[in-house]
C-alpha cells in the first residue's frame, strides 16, 4: 500500500524474580500491556518467581504490606492467576530459567525451561527488557 509503512513488531522481554504479591503484579501487568499494543512478549520466572505459574500459589504480600490484599479485593483488582491467564491469552511466552522444575509444581500454563544464557541473548535484541 502506497503511503503506509509497516512498522517492525517490537519484543519485550519480562522477567519476573519474586513470588510476593507486590512483586507479582509488575511483570505481569507489563507483559499484557505489551502483548495488547502487538508486541512479542517473553515472560520469563526466576527460582523465586517460578512459584507465580504453580496451581497452588497464593499470593502473599511481604511482612509489613499486609493491607495490600485488602486493598487489592476492594478494588476488584484481577488475581495474579487471571492476570497471568490473560497475559498468555494475548499471546506472552512463558519460560522458566535455570531450573529443572518437573517434580516440584503444577503449571496452571506450559512454561519451557530455558538456561539464563538464552534469555540474557533474547533481552539483548529485545527493545525493552525489565525485571521485578
Amino acid at each position: 500500500m502506497e503511503g503506509v509503512e509497516l512498522m517492525e513488531k517490537k519484543k519485550v522481554v519480562v522477567m519476573a524474580l519474586h513470588d510476593e504479591l507486590e512483586s507479582a503484579y509488575p511483570p505481569l501487568n507489563v507483559a499484557v500491556g505489551a502483548a495488547s499494543s502487538g508486541a512479542d512478549v517473553i515472560l520469563a520466572f526466576s527460582r523465586r518467581g517460578v512459584n507465580i505459574l504453580d496451581k497452588r500459589y497464593v499470593s502473599v504480600p511481604s511482612e509489613d504490606l499486609e493491607y495490600l490484599s485488602n486493598a487489592l479485593n476492594d478494588f476488584g483488582v484481577s488475581s495474579v492467576h487471571d492476570l497471568l491467564g490473560i497475559a498468555v491469552e494475548m499471546g506472552a511466552q512463558l519460560y522458566v530459567v535455570d531450573m529443572d522444575v518437573n517434580d516440584h509444581f503444577e503449571f496452571i500454563h506450559p512454561a519451557e525451561q530455558v538456561p539464563i544464557k538464552w534469555l540474557l541473548n533474547e533481552a539483548a535484541s529485545a527493545d525493552l527488557f525489565m525485571h521485578f
